[in-house]
């Protein structure tokens, strides 16, 4: 009986930590691998416009880079804009690196920038929707051009930042860089333990908690 109990309470141990949220498993966390959180605030409503505030912090003992102040490729600024493949009425609001543009590779003008956000530190990015709304390139579709988003079908927001882990090859990197040259386009490639690997295949996502909203 004894036994039983105990593999039964191992059972329940395993699932609980397969359920819970990635970004609020600490307990799996090495120490050396980064900890961060992102919470998503709806600031402000007015007609047709959503002010949304993003705190992200770094709770966890080492240093990472974020992903911040993304450029598109029809050279506007801002967050990209999409919705949810398995959730269609979830808006996703991403700073994220992208593969190449398979419509245009040889005129791809996206980039983005790396922060190094110390353990203990937060940051914090402010990002307006308005209506109508489109969704942006990246990322990519089946087939080249935007589409629009009907308000009415949006009942939730959910931001997205990619964290790359800090490490010597890419600290290097980055120090390399210098304004005006500092951006990145995420096909940069260091050294990692298993070769050569691009920033975009190291990045790892970090998801914010879906907001709700009524509509606009």
């Amino acid at each position: 009986m004894t036994k039983s109990r105990s593999a039964f309470a191992v059972i329940i141990s395993l699932a609980i930590c397969t359920l819970a949220p990635a970004n609020h498993v600490r307990a799996q966390t090495p120490k050396d691998k980064p900890m961060i959180e992102v919470q998503a605030t709806v600031k402000s409503k007015t007609e047709g416009a959503i002010v949304l505030e993003v705190l992200v912090k770094n709770s966890g003992a080492v240093p990472a880079y974020l992903v911040t102040d993304p450029h598109r490729i029809d050279s506007s600024k801002g967050p990209y804009f999409d919705t949810d493949g398995a959730d269609q009425s979830t808006l996703v609001c991403s700073f994220q690196l992208y593969p190449a543009d398979p419509f245009h590779p040889f005129n791809d003008g996206r980039t983005v920038h790396l922060l190094r956000i110390e353990p203990g530190a937060s940051h914090v990015e402010v990002v307006q929707l308005s209506w109508p709304m489109k969704t942006t390139e990246p990322p990519f579709g089946n087939a080249p051009g935007t589409r629009e988003v009907p308000a009415r079908s949006v009942k939730r927001i959910e931001v997205r930042i990619a964290v790359l882990p800090m490490s010597a090859p890419l600290t290097d990197l980055v120090m390399r860089k210098r304004v005006p040259h500092d951006a990145f386009t995420g096909m940069e490639r260091i050294e990692t333990g298993s070769g050569l690997k691009s920033l975009y295949e190291i990045q790892e996502i970090v998801r914010s908690n879906a907001v709700s909203f009524d509509q606009p």
